[in-house]
């Protein structure tokens, strides 16, 4: 069916919207992450979240979705599913091992960057003054807020890596994906990137020797792995594919800059993690590019996005 100019704005805004709610949710994971990761191996909390995100989605999407993929396209999306929600996530719970939630959520920050930089290099979308100066004042604001940072943690110079190689990973993931993931719904094209990246480390668990028996979590650490497996992974990954099935790349990856504002929210709360004043101004800075890069929506729904389902 044929998106009118009219319908095809507005599912640009309301991706807009998705693509700042997901980021912030995904960031208050962050805080629940760093609070299970003295009980947990990265790779257990990582099996978890997407597992439990799975067992989420996949009733659902078996009793509504119609259309899943066949031949090529299978393969294309569970390799998607081993990169970004394999590797990566396996990256950003080995991160908050070695450094703070709050300092994870910001250097997650980079990928608006990364993103704009890779889909101009390839000419996966229109570059514009606007695009330019949203980033690069949110980019400023990361660099700001890292530097006002008062949680970060020694040594943590190895989780910013793991977090920095995570965020190029979902650079990639962003781009690469913005033709095929609008041939399916978002729920299938979740669910076949999260069950293939959940069985592609459950087997390097099994293999490596990883355990989930004889861990004596309390009631807190339970309820923080379901909130990371229900709200970091099937809530979280659904709305952000929906918002990249709508709009551009850059600006669906602009809304990460709120991934440390969820994070500051939730390290501030459970982790009781120091928040200063000059990482609030950079965090305005990041605010600021968002509303910039967003500032005009007409272009917002891609050319590919003449099929709307």
């Amino acid at each position: 069916m044929s998106a009118t100019p009219v319908t095809s704005s507005r599912l640009a805004f309301l991706a807009a919207i998705a693509a700042v709610v997901a980021p912030f949710a995904a960031g208050t994971t962050l805080g629940a992450i760093r609070f299970v990761s003295a009980d947990l191996d990265p790779l257990v909390i990582t099996i978890l979240r997407l597992g439990i995100g799975a067992l989420v989605l996949l009733p659902l999407a078996l009793l509504f979705a119609r259309g899943w993929p066949r031949g090529r396209d299978f393969w294309i999306l569970i390799g998607f599913g081993v990169l970004m929600f394999g590797f990566s996530q396996w990256m950003v719970s080995a991160s908050l091992t070695y450094t703070s939630a709050a300092r994870g959520g910001i250097l997650a920050s980079t990928v608006p960057f990364m993103t704009l930089a890779l889909a101009a290099a390839l000419r996966a979308e229109q570059l514009t003054w606007m695009k330019v100066c949203g980033v690069a004042i949110a980019t400023c604001g990361v660099g700001l807020a890292l530097w006002q940072d008062a949680s970060a943690v020694p040594g943590g110079w190895r989780g910013d890596l793991f977090m920095i190689a995570a965020s190029a990973v979902l650079s990639v993931y962003n781009v690469a994906t913005r033709k095929v993931i609008r041939r399916y719904p978002p729920l299938i094209f979740v669910v076949c990137n999260l069950v293939p990246g959940a069985l592609m480390l459950g087997v390097i668990g099994a293999v490596s020797g990883a355990s989930f028996a004889a861990i004596n979590l309390s009631s807190e650490s339970l309820l923080a792995i379901l909130y990371i497996g229900v709200i970091g992974s099937a809530f979280t990954y659904f709305l952000w594919l929906w918002a990249l099935r709508h709009t551009t790349p850059t600006r669906v990856a602009i809304g990460l800059t709120m991934n440390p504002v969820g994070a500051l929210v939730a390290a501030a709360i459970i982790l009781d993690e120091t928040i200063t004043t000059g990482v609030w101004v950079g965090l305005a800075c990041i605010a600021g590019g968002i509303l910039l890069t967003n500032w005009r929506l007409r272009d917002a729904a891609p050319r590919e996005t003449a099929d709307v389902r």
